[in-house]
């Protein structure tokens, strides 16, 4: 059977602990898993996101990248209040709610 990537990120964690020479190696894919753009925005770009404005207002943003892009609000804070019921205490997004709806089929 195959390796996966997340596989071979989680086996090279512990070898780079007992074989310096391997960080180089589990780094790099680290960051092409966890912080390469364009994973990152294939990853989320369609699950579209409800935002509810302390204003009373919502609309329906096609991706979280799309949110982070119009409200400023970054991934983290995405993250942590989406689909909580719990407004976001501070920042570019005070006050505001974050549901995540069922993709669309086409």
């Amino acid at each position: 059977m195959q390796e996966t990537e997340l596989e071979k990120l989680e086996r090279l964690a512990y070898i780079k602990d007992e074989v310096p020479s391997y960080y180089e190696d589990w780094k790099r894919l680290r960051d092409k898993l966890f912080n390469d753009k364009e994973t990152r925005e294939y990853a989320t770009r369609n699950l579209p996101i409800w935002v509810f404005f302390p204003s009373g207002e919502d609309k329906v943003y096609a991706s979280k990248t799309d949110v982070r892009e119009k409200i400023g609000v970054n991934f983290r804070t995405l993250s942590a209040y989406l689909d909580k019921d719990k407004p976001v205490s501070r920042g570019n997004a005070k006050g505001c709610y974050f549901y995540s709806l069922p993709k669309e089929e086409k």
